[in-house]
């Protein structure tokens, strides 16, 4: 049975999440989920624990009640190299090796696989999910940023924490280990044995997904075109799909922290647009949230 006729619908229908990333990681992004959660096309997202506004954004979380679908962000890198960035929840000087001499996460995935232990970044995860469980925040499931722990050898990890959890993991199949390759450019080996943890150890994955572009269709209308292309032609079988990106309110500290905020900002004005709502509508999509995909058992 299919993942779209697991969750009531018939297998031929196409099912849509439409899923915010890094929420936590500023302000910006705290108010921008307030604001879209109920009063958008936004179905579900994730926060990121070793963020400074983690707790705001955990509050907004529990304000919302039941009806907030909100995952853990599981982190390992900090892609801002100067004046904010962050770093483990299990300290500086763990046996895994995740910081640089600072005390940080190294801001790019390679940096990561070359210097720390992999094998032993577990307790790290570990502690995000605790961070998570102490600020009482109630998880529909997991994910990653920057698919750095798609690496195989940190994704053992998810896996675990997933299978202690009982939470999900939002991750497409790849059937195809070139497509994770080519997003996450690791060498086709390790894609090849992520995708096969995928399909052995995992029952909810995705059959696609795809995040907004950075840098590029800025304008609505052109973030919108290049959106409906999407729906139309890559996620044109039937199956469960994501749509991802990273909404934030424009506001002078997100334009310090972040030097592709307008990419943050463009994705925040079009999770609430009526013209989303409308291209989801006449493709014929149905929007779910993660929580509905929890419920199904891992």
């Amino acid at each position: 049975m299919t993942l779209q006729e697991r969750l009531g619908f018939s297998a031929n229908d196409r099912v849509l999440i439409v899923h915010a990333d890094d929420i936590g990681m500023c302000e910006a992004t705290v108010s921008a989920w307030r604001e879209l959660h109920g009063n958008s096309s936004m179905s579900s997202a994730s926060a990121m624990a070793p963020c400074p506004w983690f707790p705001a954004a955990v509050q907004a979380v529990r304000e919302a009640g039941d009806s907030a679908d909100m995952g853990l962000h599981l982190v390992l890198n900090c892609e801002w190299r100067n004046n904010y960035r962050w770093g483990p929840i299990s300290g500086a000087n763990t046996p895994a090796e995740l910081s640089d001499e600072a005390g940080y996460f190294y801001p790019l995935a390679a940096d990561t696989y070359q210097k720390s232990r992999l094998d032993l970044a577990y307790d790290e995860l570990a502690a995000q999910l605790e961070r998570a469980r102490q600020l009482g925040l109630p998880l529909t499931h997991l994910d990653t940023h920057m698919m750095t722990a798609l690496h195989p050898d940190l994704f053992d990890h998810v896996l675990r924490l997933s299978r202690e959890t009982a939470l999900p993991v939002l991750v497409p199949h790849y059937r195809d280990a070139q497509v994770l390759a080519d997003e996450s450019k690791m060498p086709l080996a390790l894609c090849e044995r992520t995708a096969q943890q995928i399909a052995s150890e995992l029952a909810n994955p995705v059959d696609a997904w795809v995040v907004l572009p950075f840098g590029q269709h800025l304008s609505d209308e052109e973030r919108l075109d290049w959106t409906a292309k999407v729906l139309k032609y890559y996620f044109a079988a039937p199956g469960v799909y994501a749509l991802i990106g990273h909404p934030a309110n424009d506001t002078p500290e997100l334009r310090a922290i972040a030097p592709d905020w307008q990419t943050r900002v463009a994705d925040r004005r079009l999770f609430a647009s009526a013209g989303l709502r409308e291209l989801i509508e006449r493709e014929g999509f149905h929007v779910v949230g993660m929580r509905e995909i929890a419920a199904l058992g891992i």
